[in-house]
């Protein structure tokens, strides 16, 4: 044990340090005391279950404007008191808006696909248009700003228009978690740089990346990463804010 611990030392002593497992998103949330997270394309719940399965015990209000996916994700959340949900998008507008629903739900989106979209992702044809609500981040901020807030965002294309709707309340969240494309899946969206650089003027540093799908045409690359940002300064003697 002696050892170990004094191996410990010299690593740390050059910047490095020795860990079992790689950091994942559920020690980000207990290393800032985060007791809400706000789940943004909440499809019927997977992000919040796993959050669960992963020993997160704090709040969750997941958001999922398709009214039949809602449905399910309002059954899923149902037994567990400290997960609520709201039938509705997050955006820069506050009323209604079209949404692309595919015959893969968790891949619906407000945004049209790009042809590499189309035939890069099991089951993404679209087979409707609903007409869905819509409010902003900054519109419901005022509910949670007394809690420790974590925000997730999943909604194919539409990640830029959610954080644009928040320019008020963004300042206030602890951590972002944001799925971005490597390759250009939706229309008119941002490039994976111009993400980065937008996290960075709001005050965010890269924290985490974790692989989610890859390039069908090019099977060694990926497609899209979920990124985790972190508040890129500390305050109040080393404790997030």
């Amino acid at each position: 044990m002696i050892a170990k611990d004094r191996l410990k030392s010299i690593v740390r002593s050059v910047g490095y340090e020795i860990r079992r497992q790689h950091p994942d998103l559920t020690e980000f949330l207990h290393s800032r005391s985060v007791n809400l997270v706000l789940d943004v394309g909440a499809n019927e719940g997977q992000f919040a279950q796993e959050l669960r399965s992963r020993g997160y015990s704090g709040r969750i209000v997941s958001f999922e404007p398709v009214a039949e996916v809602f449905e399910r994700l309002e059954k899923n959340s149902a037994a567990d008191e400290k997960w609520s949900c709201r039938n509705t998008a997050l955006g820069e507008t506050i009323g209604t808006i079209e949404i692309n629903v595919s015959k893969n739900t968790a891949m619906s989106s407000i945004v049209r696909q790009t042809e590499v979209g189309r035939n890069s992702i099991y089951e993404t044809d679209v087979v409707r248009v609903d007409k869905v609500q819509i409010t902003t981040l900054d519109s419901i901020f005022s509910e949670v700003s007394e809690d420790r807030v974590f925000l997730k965002v999943d909604t194919q294309g539409f990640e830029q228009s959610v954080l644009g709707g928040g320019k008020n309340s963004l300042h206030r969240v602890l951590g972002v978690q944001l799925e971005l494309p490597l390759v250009h899946l939706y229309e008119g969206t941002w490039q994976f740089d111009e993400a980065l650089r937008f996290m960075r003027e709001a005050g965010f540093s890269l924290s985490q990346m974790r692989p989610i799908t890859y390039y069908s045409q090019d099977p060694a690359s990926l497609l899209e990463v979920d990124c985790i940002f972190r508040r890129a300064h500390y305050v109040d003697g080393g404790t997030y804010h």
